[in-house]
């Protein structure tokens, strides 16, 4: 059995990219027979225990009655909630404990066994073989000011029922995760722009590091997946309301239309003047920074 771990309040999205196979067993953690590749998840790893603990003390004699054969080991502990100890604290103490044990010392560098803790509230899995930092993407040698997460943007091309055979467009396509995990998925006749030139440049050489074919023009296309700019202290209002104008009039050509976006009252106020309406709305929070991310459909008269 495996792990695997999603952004917040996203497990329904990766549940579908298994095909429903993987189940929800706690937040942002589903369990799946067998590990597919997938291009939504955060970490994923091999669970050999799961149970619940109130101490470190439990954790460690939980530990204690598998046995593990290690020769060369590291311990990465990641941990959810409110405890009386910090991760660090659960890994210094499970390492000390495994050398007396094992008689061994631990290799942090290439260890041969790497054991992954996973705690969250009163919960812990003990698994093996972590594959930790998925979101980051070796393509993404440049980065914008406002760049997506890209496990973020794989999860917004499945919200967006995205099909490779029709036309993309990310008209604020910052350093072009989302039109370059399309391009990814096989798709085709993919187009990518952003008013700001530093994002373009980004978004082209990501491109081509990841040897995809991206065409960098404003076009109009049956799809539109992006990240809307909003009004902030560092933005010009009006300058954000044209460029929205700008996003309403071309959203209303195509077929299907999903943003994210952090600020929503802007656009809410102004998609009423248009062809436009919302059809879905989901909050999302990565790190410390809260998305929503928007489906927008054509009214019917």
């Amino acid at each position: 059995m495996f792990i695997l771990k999603t952004l917040p309040n996203l497990e329904p999205i990766t549940i579908k990219e298994t095909n429903n196979k993987a189940k929800k067993i706690l937040p942002q953690t589903l369990e799946i027979e067998a590990l597919p590749k997938l291009t939504t998840i955060t970490n994923s790893y091999k669970l050999i225990k799961k149970f619940k603990f109130k101490t470190i003390e439990d954790i460690q004699k939980q530990i204690d009655n598998l046995d593990l054969n290690l020769i060369e080991f590291n311990v990465l502990c990641k941990r959810h909630g409110t405890h009386k100890f910090s991760s660090q604290d659960i890994r210094d103490d499970i390492i000390r404990f495994l050398c007396e044990k094992y008689k061994i010392k631990p290799n942090y560098k290439s260890p041969k066994n790497t054991i992954y803790i996973d705690i969250i509230k009163n919960n812990c899995l003990i698994g093996l073989e972590p594959k930790t930092d998925l979101c980051k993407r070796q393509y993404k040698v440049r980065t914008s000011n406002n760049s997506l997460n890209c496990c973020l943007s794989s999860c917004l091309l499945i919200i967006a029922n995205y099909n490779p055979k029709l036309s993309l467009l990310d008209p604020f396509c910052s350093d072009g995760s989302i039109v370059i995990e399309a391009a990814l998925k096989q798709g085709k006749n993919i187009y990518a722009y952003d008013p700001k030139s530093t994002n373009l440049f980004n978004a082209k050489l990501n491109s081509e590091v990841a040897q995809v074919k991206i065409n960098f023009k404003l076009q109009e296309s049956d799809q539109i997946i992006t990240q809307l700019p909003f009004v902030s202290k560092h933005s010009n209002p009006r300058i954000i309301e044209n460029q929205l104008h700008s996003f309403l009039k071309l959203a209303e050509k195509a077929k299907t239309i999903t943003i994210i976006t952090q600020k929503t009252d802007l656009l809410e106020s102004l998609i009423k003047n248009y062809k436009l309406k919302i059809s879905k709305k989901r909050k999302v929070l990565i790190g410390e920074q809260n998305y929503t991310i928007l489906c927008l459909k054509k009214k019917i008269n």
